[in-house]
């Protein structure tokens, strides 16, 4: 006796569903990597044309629209999300790491957050 069409159909579902989960690393389908977006993040000033000199409050807040615009990755974003949260040194020395794991030798946001202390991204 053959299985029924549909049985097929919710095993192939369900086989399909127990799948490897993707790298960590890995881009999203189509877009970017951790590392490219923590390299957008370390050079938002640049990017979006800022001067970390300016405003501190306005300066956090359009690297934090900045970032916001052009970050795709999901565990980018979620950084951004985790610093936003925290206090312009310790986003300083929290993006640093993360930058140093992503193999980026230098970050810029994070050398202007730790000097100044001011101008962090906001939630």
């Amino acid at each position: 006796m053959r299985p029924h069409p549909l049985f097929r159909l919710l095993l192939l579902s369900f086989l399909s569903a127990c799948g490897p989960a993707p790298e960590a690393n890995a881009p999203a389908p189509g877009g970017q990597t951790l590392p490219e977006a923590v390299t957008m993040m370390c050079d938002v000033d640049r990017r979006a044309g800022l001067d970390p000199e300016a405003d501190p409050i306005s300066v956090g807040q359009m690297r934090s629209a900045w970032i916001a615009e052009h970050v795709t990755n999901p565990d980018g974003i979620e950084l951004r999300t985790m610093l936003s949260v925290k206090g312009a040194a310790e986003q300083g020395a929290m993006l640093r790491a993360e930058a140093k794991k992503t193999g980026l030798a230098r970050c810029a946001l994070a050398d202007t957050l730790e000097e100044d202390g001011t101008g962090g991204l906001s939630p």
